[in-house]
């Protein structure tokens, strides 16, 4: 096959290329390789990068290198200079756009064609056809097709994430082993034009269809009817991706109602996701938060423009640090970190440059310019597969729309409301969640979004009800009419009957006053009805979320997250740093206990400080313990600032992501260490400090019992735990049904866990989301965890249900639980067993 080789001026930019491009490819093994960066992980292009790549990708086939701006191009140029000639002959420079020619290049490289072809599909992946006007429909079709018998199907798309990515690939690369010319329309959108289907970049921008949307394929030539059959197989068995599928259409789909309000005697019952729990009955309120299209104007003077735009860049980067330390004290650090995200947009140089140079080249006002760039990199985003990745769609166009606003005058519509409502509107950008009057805001209903997105966890944070994906009907409901939200069921009931608003404010008040006595009763112990005594502690990341676990009722600190003092800066936290942070958190828990979970970052983020390799797979490579052995200094550092914390506070190490025996021995060597410069320098700390590991690797779990005689405590990491054991990413839709941590297979590696510890006299605790589950926690008691550790705001109602818990019963039903097929078992029967007590 033939290599490909992306220059660009940013390592993540030229590895995302890599990776997007590859995974459309569907040949793991094609040999695409980024070469981005500088030596020092710096912003610039690096030779020896690009030798290192041209080398590794090269062939007899050739090489085609593709290049994002001008010093990237003069490098290349630089290295090939240096090769023979018969070398240099089968290495090609070329002027396709970067992220859409070298998907189109590994795509046709990925068929088997030649170096001319590949190099002429990455250069013509642009090349899309004009959308027709109604005259020129026919001429156009007739000059595409040609003479000669065209053959024509239709066929609705079944499968859930319709002719999108992966499926469009494999249609491009289907089509293209016929001879036939091939074209591919959807047909249920007018105007959509027909496009090449052996093209991946027309099929790609304007052949795509949803599921359920109808699509026409013709094709004409000596393999047609061949060429038809092999397409529809592959639509019709939903690109391998479903079971089953719906037959083939011969009429086209009747055109949607056209969109109105919905009237007063059509009451409905909307489902959507349910993102935030609670219950909420107000009026709605349509908030529609953009107001109009953004022209591009001529600019009269292009210069002055470029300066309003980096002075909206400086004053937005102003407003994101007030929102985000606003928020930070709303709701944590965690949750205020979301804008961080939001600041990197606003420094990326790719952005920056592709802006002002619109500005200058086509002499336009610098609204336009900011407009159609970030709506480019919002659409690559909504077409992402990963639907983490594609949530993050709504925060490109928060960073717009706050740039926009500060240089249209009234583009941005602010939420003015006098009276209680429930906010419905097509989506809420992060921004325009964490500004919300909370006072006034009783529920969200929106039409899109799901319960990863920014936007879904601010709503869980701020302690709002909140329903998401509900569709476009949503958006029909007047405002001022009654609605009721339930947040854990995911629905809105438009119009409630009164029958149905009484039962609403009932349960609005039930669960308020169920809220306050749990939050009253929270500094009681966790004691089951059998007076068995645990430990419920707090998750937290800085001192406003330990004052705040406290307030919760948390006897503790079960995991300290340090990785706050690492991010967002050019050099690492110094010693005297990191002991004034823990000091001061230490000093609020008092005589509680305080887990500290050293450093736990890996490759996928980076740090100036830190040279790290890019990896594969991060999360799997270098990362945690295993950086700090590799950075001593680094863990030497942070292990003294602990120490130096500890005389007069309860604190503990804990060690993240330890996978063998070895790894515990080397890092209470350092630790020794540690001690042994403090003792030197005459500085005070606890000799007998506990340490304890994470056990969120398998191996750790299956070693539990010879691991306990090198530690103090264990702590479960639950989320890593289950997503490693099962082999399954929760952030990856086509498989997250399988990461279920009520999965026996997670429960008997926890069981085994526990009683490992107990056996050497040691503790068990549990740091992940499912400490704090309520259908997880009647089990992890009847399977003897000592500790449950969560979120602060779940630890009033944790504590609440195990004190109405037997722990005989509870391991009853543990015993029950281990034996189980499925998670959904197991979810069955602790439905059953809270059942039985609500009802006693």
């Amino acid at each position: 096959m033939v290599g490909i080789v992306v220059v660009a001026h940013s390592e993540e930019l030229a590895k995302g290329v890599c990776a997007l491009a590859k995974q459309m490819s569907q040949k793991e093994e094609l040999p695409i390789l980024p070469a981005g960066g500088m030596d020092d992980d710096g912003i610039g292009t690096s030779l020896l990068k690009i030798q290192e790549a041209i080398e590794a990708a090269y062939s007899n086939d050739g090489v085609l290198v593709l290049m994002d701006l001008g010093s990237a191009v003069m490098t290349t140029q630089m290295y090939l200079e240096m090769l023979p000639e018969e070398k240099r002959s089968r290495i090609r420079l070329s002027s396709a756009p970067l992220v859409e020619g070298a998907i189109a290049a590994a795509v046709s490289s990925s068929l088997g064609d030649d170096l001319d072809k590949v190099q002429d599909a990455a250069e013509n992946a642009l090349s899309f056809p004009k959308i027709p006007t109604e005259e020129k429909v026919l001429e156009e079709k007739v000059e595409e097709i040609g003479e000669g018998e065209v053959l024509s199907l239709d066929l609705l798309v079944p499968n859930p994430i319709g002719l999108h990515a992966r499926p469009a690939a494999q249609f491009v690369q289907t089509a293209s082993r016929f001879q036939a010319k091939i074209t591919v329309q959807n047909i249920s959108h007018p105007g959509r034009p027909e496009v090449d289907a052996k093209s991946m970049m027309q099929v790609a921008s304007q052949g795509t269809a949803r599921q359920g949307e109808i699509i026409r394929i013709k094709a004409q030539g000596v393999d047609a009817r061949e060429a038809l059959e092999e397409l529809k197989e592959l639509v019709l068995s939903g690109f391998g991706e479903m079971e089953g599928a719906p037959p083939i259409l011969q009429e086209e789909k009747k055109k949607e109602e056209e969109e109105k309000p919905l009237l007063e005697e059509e009451i409905k019952l909307l489902k959507g996701i349910p993102a935030s729990e609670g219950v909420a009955l107000a009026p709605a309120f349509i908030f529609g938060a953009r107001k109009g299209q953004i022209e591009e104007k001529p600019a009269d003077d292009p210069e002055l423009e470029v300066q309003r735009f980096r002075k909206a860049l400086e004053e937005a980067k102003i407003q994101l640090s007030e929102l985000q330390k606003s928020t930070t004290s709303r709701v944590g650090e965690k949750t205020g970190a979301i804008f961080e995200f939001h600041q990197e947009i606003l420094n990326d140089p790719l952005i920056i440059s592709t802006i002002e140079e619109i500005i200058r080249k086509e002499k336009i006002q610098a609204s336009g310019a900011v407009s159609r760039v970030f709506s480019l990199w919002e659409k690559k985003f909504e077409a992402l597969d990963d639907p983490l990745m594609k949530e993050r769609a709504i925060d490109i166009q928060d960073v717009k729309d706050r740039l926009l606003s500060l240089l249209v005058e009234g583009f941005r519509e602010t939420l003015e409301t006098d009276t209680d409502v429930i906010l419905i509107a097509s989506d809420l950008t992060p921004s325009e969640t964490a500004s919300l009057p909370r006072e006034k805001i009783k529920g969200i209903a929106t039409a899109r979004g799901g319960p990863t997105s920014h936007s879904a966890i601010l709503a869980r944070m701020l302690g709002i009800p909140a329903v998401l994906g509900l569709g476009n009907d949503v958006l029909r409901i007047p405002s001022g009419v009654l609605v009721a939200l339930d947040g854990q069921k995911g629905t809105l009931e438009v119009n409630p009957s009164e029958e149905a608003v009484r039962g609403f404010l009932s349960l609005e008040e039930d669960l308020k006053r169920k809220r306050e006595d749990q939050l009253r009763e929270a500094r009681l112990p966790a004691l089951t009805t059998d007076q068995r005594r645990v430990e419920v502690v707090a998750n937290i990341g800085n001192v406003e979320s330990a004052l705040e676990a406290l307030k919760m009722g948390a006897e503790g600190v079960g995991l300290l997250r340090t990785e706050f003092l690492y991010l967002e800066r050019e050099t690492p936290p110094t010693e005297e740093e990191q002991f004034q942070a823990y000091f001061q958190i230490a000093e609020v828990m008092a005589h509680r206990p305080l887990i500290i979970r050293t450093l736990d970052i890996g490759g996928d983020k980076q740090f100036p400080y830190l040279k790290m390799e890019p990896e594969m797979n991060p999360f799997l490579g270098l990362r945690a313990i295993r950086l700090c052995f590799k950075e001593p200094d680094l863990f030497l550092t942070q292990l003294k600032a602990i120490l130096r914390a500890s005389p007069g506070h309860n604190l503990k190490i804990m060690l993240p992501m330890i996978a063998t025996v070895d790894e515990v021995i080397q890092a209470k060597e350092f630790i020794q260490k540690a001690k042994e410069d403090l003792r030197k320098r005459g500085i005070p700390f606890e000799e007998h400090i506990e340490v304890g590991i994470m056990v969120e690797i398998p191996s750790s779990a299956i070693l539990a019992d010879v691991l306990a005689e090198e530690v103090d405590f264990f702590s479960i990491g639950s989320n890593d735990l289950t997503q490693y054991t099962l082999a399954a990413d929760r952030g990856n839709e086509l498989v997250n049904y399988l990461a279920q941590p009520l999965d026996p297979s997670i429960l008997r590696l926890i069981h085994q866990v526990i009683e490992a510890a107990h056996s050497r006299r040691k503790w068990a605790g549990l740091c992940g989301e499912l400490a704090g589950q309520r259908e997880a926690i009647p089990i992890l008691l009847g399977l003897g965890l000592d500790e449950f550790s969560m979120n602060p705001r779940a630890v009033p109602g944790a504590k609440s249900l195990i004190r109405s818990l037997s722990f005989e019963k509870s391991r009853d039903l543990a015993r029950e639980a281990l034996k189980a097929k499925n998670a959904k078992e197991v979810q069955n029967m602790v439905e059953d067993f809270l059942s039985g007590i609500e009802k006693n």
